[in-house]
């Protein structure tokens, strides 16, 4: 087999069955086989796919969460390339084939590769980034969150992406779409399970990199990312608001504590304090706040994540 691709899905059954479907119609120029990983839907995903016998569904009797759903998916992969796509995700062009081409005729220092990625209106969203984060980068996105009128940057992001030139050497691919030599996972290893969601990317070509081993950006594949497509009612974006929320958190904790040196990761717990103000005024009720306050203070919730 040449590539595998392995999708993770959690309630998510029309979206990752037109995600699917796009697999198969726009892919033409390579051999692939489609790993379905379900993290224990229950909204008809397992009758529904277990049926397709175009893919290898592989369920899950519980939420494994992104990283550790896709190493299980690994398991089951045979190719060549590995290629991580999101349930959320829909191929406009052969996408495959174009990171496959890349791929084959790039140094073999070239671990990885990703696409400059579409919102459903086919324009430029965040894709990738250029550095690794640091202790400034984390002041950012503190910022981001607390005041995200003075500062956003993935506006910026998006804006300085319409002028780079490709292919780009950068640190990090967004999780969307990694396409990887499957040499590299053997050395390096797949996701680190303590991550649930967020960051486990980061941390994964982190290793990549100090392994060798570099991350590249293409713009002949062409992927839209549906990212929130899932979220439902006013009642659902608060709840998957305040669920990112403490994921995003939670994860930057563990990435923070796993790289950042001592004496910066105490100045990382200390600024997360900026984010109090509007936590305190914008979610409700009183225990969604009682749960984020504990994350900003300890880096885990009061209670144990249903996930």
């Amino acid at each position: 087999m040449t590539v595998s691709i392995i999708l993770v899905t959690y309630n998510t059954r029309q979206m990752t069955a037109k995600c699917i479907e796009s697999i198969f119609e726009k892919t033409k120029g390579v051999d692939f086989e489609v790993i379905l990983v379900d993290n224990a839907s229950i909204d008809g995903s397992k009758e529904f796919f277990e049926r397709d016998s175009r893919i290898k569904y592989v369920y899950s009797n519980e939420n494994l969460g992104f990283g550790r759903g896709n190493n299980l998916g690994f398991e089951h992969a045979s190719g060549k390339y590995i290629f991580l796509l999101n349930s959320d995700t829909l191929l406009v062009n052969d996408a495959v084939t174009e990171m496959f081409n890349y791929m084959e005729n790039a140094p073999a220092n070239i671990g990885c590769c990703g696409c400059v990625l579409q919102n459903r209106e086919g324009k430029t969203i965040h894709s990738y980034y250029l550095t690794f984060p640091t202790l400034g980068w984390f002041f950012k996105e503190v910022v981001c969150f607390s005041i995200p009128k003075l500062y956003n940057p993935y506006k910026k992001d998006n804006k300085r992406m319409l002028q780079d030139s490709y292919p780009l050497e950068v640190r990090q691919i967004t999780g969307a779409d990694m396409f990887i030599r499957r040499c590299v996972i053997e050395k390096c290893g797949m996701f680190d399970s303590d991550f649930f969601m967020y960051f486990e990317e980061t941390e994964m070509q982190h290793r990549f990199f100090i392994n060798g081993y570099k991350s590249m950006i293409i713009d002949s594949p062409k992927i839209i990312h549906l990212e929130g497509a899932s979220q439902k009612g006013k009642s659902g974006k608060r709840k998957n608001l305040l669920r990112k929320c403490n994921r995003v958190m939670r994860s930057r904790f563990i990435f923070a504590k796993k790289m950042l040196p001592k004496f910066q990761y105490v100045l990382f717990r200390s600024m997360h304090m900026m984010m109090f103000p509007r936590v305190l005024v914008s979610l409700s009720p009183v225990k969604d706040k009682l749960e984020t306050i504990s994350m900003l203070i300890f880096g885990v919730k009061l209670n144990s994540e249903k996930r």
